[in-house]
């Protein structure tokens, strides 16, 4: 059994993943910001409103990962914002987070690029984690 991407289960289990990850620690260990990721609303393929998964992050550890709430988009340092098939397409390792940040496939809403930027291998550990988990994907990208 799986979890739909981006609902509070997923995150939840996303965030024991990064807790497990030596690599990420290593990658993240100046890292002390948290962040909302929002995946955007597209009936089309499944997704009937906007979700978050809000990731407290700080010095390599993972002390909370759930669905993100208003509030929480209006108080985190960082926000990365993108359609349904782009986020698919970095969860299944076939685009790279920053590097589709970049090419604003995929969008930094709110924070400062340069300070991401210095973050390329913690957050493509952060998207390996995400990958250790069974996703279900959005019934039109499946």
């Amino acid at each position: 059994m799986g979890y739909e991407i981006f609902s509070d289960e997923w995150a939840r289990h996303w965030g024991e993943q990064v807790k497990q990850n030596m690599a990420y620690r290593t990658a993240a260990a100046s890292w002390e910001w948290p962040l909302v990721l929002l995946i955007e609303r597209d009936p089309s393929v499944g997704i009937t409103e906007d979700r978050g998964v809000y990731l407290d992050l700080y010095h390599g550890e993972c002390r909370e990962a759930r669905a993100a709430t208003k509030h929480d988009i209006e108080q985190v340092p960082f926000v990365i914002q993108g359609d349904a098939y782009t986020w698919v397409e970095v969860l299944r390792g076939k685009l790279e987070a920053i590097s589709t940040i970049m090419r604003g496939k995929l969008r930094l809403t709110k924070g400062n690029m340069s300070t991401l930027a210095g973050y390329v291998l913690a957050a493509q550990e952060l998207v390996k984690s995400a990958q250790g988990l069974e996703s279900v994907y959005p019934e039109g990208l499946a």
